[in-house]
């Protein structure tokens, strides 16, 4: 029985530590939300480019752009 007690306690703080791993990663970014229109989603899509990808280069694109002004 003590065998199960380790192993569930081990696992416990495995979860725990993954948890914390997690959500020191996530404190790197920022999140939003996006809303694109089916066809345009569609479009990126196509590229090959993961959507999120897509928007991340359109954004550093576009500032460099305001940057350079």
């Amino acid at each position: 029985m003590q065998k199960i007690e380790d192993r569930d306690e081990a696992a416990r703080r495995q979860k725990e530590s993954n948890r914390a791993a997690v959500a020191k990663y996530q404190q790197k970014f920022k999140r939003i939300n996006c809303r694109l229109d089916p066809d345009l989603y569609n479009e990126i899509v196509a590229t090959g480019q993961s959507v999120n990808t897509f928007i991340i280069e359109a954004c550093k694109e576009k500032l460099q752009k305001i940057e350079n002004e």
